[in-house]
């Protein structure tokens, strides 16, 4: 069969290779929250202890996109190479994490799984933005919904397997994951090879490292960065407390934990692919004003009750936005992305999502200290999150060339 009429080619196996390996991917990023309160008991880890933690998890995630971004744009040819390796680099360090007894080799190789995972995002928007110029926002949505799907699947599921197959023995589960992963990665080299998607137009310039932090001159960029900044700050800020405040405060085991922890995003996955055709329509503001509204609200009143019917419910309310929201701010940025600096724009992105869910970390083990309860996380993620909903009323959506 001639590649160019094989299924790989058409749009929808190319919106699913990358949205289906996207959730692949955060699945297995996503499994630490589930093992981190394991983790914490085994090695008697402090509030203190978790914030480093989380801080280095979270840098080694984020920072690299900045210069991710950049290699993007410079290795346009290569977008469809540079997806299979993040995956397979991810799992391969997961799988590491798990084969040390030691704790900082622990996160020093989790942390390097994140650097991995970093080198999928630029490429793959990319790709789906240069190939759907006139439906950006749902084909990113889609992407956007299988890394919610992984987020939320990923803790769900490896929490049951703990509890019910392997007595908590998070580090069994990360060898035995490994096997299926470098399945995954042929598989996914295959589709996008196949897929013969149109190359990129060459930019008339070079582009350039500076590039990315000089995106910031124009408005649209600042407030974007800034939705990133706090939606990040709430949503990352989060997971590194949260499975701690269920299981040490509430008592539930790995399956209660990776539950709730699936709720921060599962909804939010049938709901992005219609947030983002919706965005193409009405326009981005609104759907970015709403879920401001909503995450904020939802992390209040679970401040207010903090377990309980309230607290499942909220956080499923949350999870409706906290990762679908992403697309859109996602597609907005693309929306206004220079020629030949799209992945630098995805890269600016990552980076202020890497500068919120760092200070996210830093400041909640900070509140944690101070108060001595791990429910302050909650109020703490409401109070930054609510007044972007009063900013993106007004806040320039578009690039002034």
């Amino acid at each position: 069969m001639n590649q160019t009429n094989s299924f790989r080619a058409t749009s929808a196996s190319y919106i699913a290779t990358i949205a289906i390996g996207h959730g692949l991917k955060h699945w297995y990023i996503a499994a630490f929250a589930v093992f981190l309160p394991l983790i914490v008991e085994e090695y008697e880890i402090t509030a203190a202890g978790l914030t480093v933690i989380g801080l280095i998890r979270q840098f080694a995630g984020g920072f690299p996109n900045f210069f991710v971004g950049y290699a993007s744009d410079r290795l346009r040819n290569h977008w469809h190479l540079m997806l299979p390796a993040s995956f397979f680099f991810a799992a391969l360090f997961m799988m590491l994490s798990g084969s040390t007894p030691w704790l900082w080799p622990v996160i020093v190789f989790a942390s390097l799984a994140g650097v991995a995972a970093s080198f999928w995002h630029p490429p793959a928007i990319s790709m789906l933005s240069t190939r759907f110029p006139n439906r950006r926002g749902m084909a990113i949505a889609f992407h956007g919904s299988g890394s919610g799907a992984g987020e939320a699947l990923g803790p769900l599921v490896v929490g049951f397997i703990l509890v019910t197959w392997l007595a908590d023995d998070w580090r069994m589960y990360t060898l035995i994951s490994f096997v299926p992963a470098i399945l995954i990665t042929i598989l996914i080299y295959w589709l996008l090879v196949g897929a013969q998607a149109p190359k990129p137009e060459i930019p008339n310039r070079s582009t350039k490292l500076s590039d990315t932090i000089g995106l910031l001159k124009y408005p649209v960029y600042t407030s974007l960065a800034y939705a990133n900044f706090t939606r990040s700050f709430s949503h990352f800020g989060l997971l590194n407390f949260m499975p701690v405040y269920l299981a040490q405060d509430l008592g539930m085991d790995s399956f209660g934990v990776g539950l709730h922890v699936s709720l921060l995003t599962l909804l939010g996955v049938g709901l992005g692919p219609i947030l983002g055709y919706f965005s193409d329509r009405i326009g981005r503001r609104i759907p970015i004003v709403a879920a401001m509204g909503v995450i904020g609200s939802s992390m209040i009143l679970i401040g207010l009750t903090g377990d309980g019917i309230i607290l499942t419910v909220s956080l499923a309310s949350a999870g409706l936005f906290l990762w679908s929201s992403q697309d859109v701010i996602n597609a907005t940025a693309m929306d206004a992305a220079p020629d030949g600096l799209q992945g630098s724009t995805v890269g600016l992105m990552f980076l202020s999502s890497l500068l919120g869910a760092s200070v996210g970390v830093v400041v909640m083990g900070l509140v944690v200290d101070l108060t001595d309860s791990l429910k302050s996380i909650f109020w703490l993620a409401g109070a930054v999150a609510t007044p972007g909903m009063l900013i993106f009323m007004f806040a320039p959506l578009r690039r002034n060339s």
